[in-house]
């Protein structure tokens, strides 16, 4: 069955690999709805004082949501352990932890993408 899948896989791939080639190119800077958009980009924005964040505050951030973060993995990870090998009664501490640390590192990498992604 898997050979089939991955048979099926490879024939996509070589297909859609010479096909490319033969695409033509499309300039999105020219279209209209990108000559809307860059009206709404005009000018500088100015950021109220109390809302600017420098750079050095924002790595300060995200270095602590990800020393917490690494905590709260740790954490998990020893409650887990002492839940499997020791047969501990700490499910309920285990899954909490769990959840605070994935929602944790969905925020971080949230807060990273919204602060550092390339412009």
């Amino acid at each position: 069955m898997y050979k089939y899948i991955f048979l099926l896989l490879s024939f996509f791939a070589t297909t859609l690999s010479a096909h490319a080639d033969t695409q033509p190119t499309v300039n999105l800077h020219d279209a209209p709805s990108a000559q809307v958009l860059q009206q709404f980009n005009q000018g500088d924005v100015i950021v109220a004082p109390e809302r600017a964040i420098s750079v050095q505050r924002k790595h300060q951030v995200l270095f602590w949501m990800g020393g917490t973060l690494l905590i709260l993995i740790l954490l998990t990870a020893g409650l887990g352990i002492a839940m499997g090998i020791f047969g501990k009664d700490v499910f309920v501490w285990h899954m909490l932890f769990a959840g605070l640390a994935s929602t944790l590192a969905i925020a971080h990498a949230v807060v990273a993408f919204v602060w550092f992604y390339p412009e």
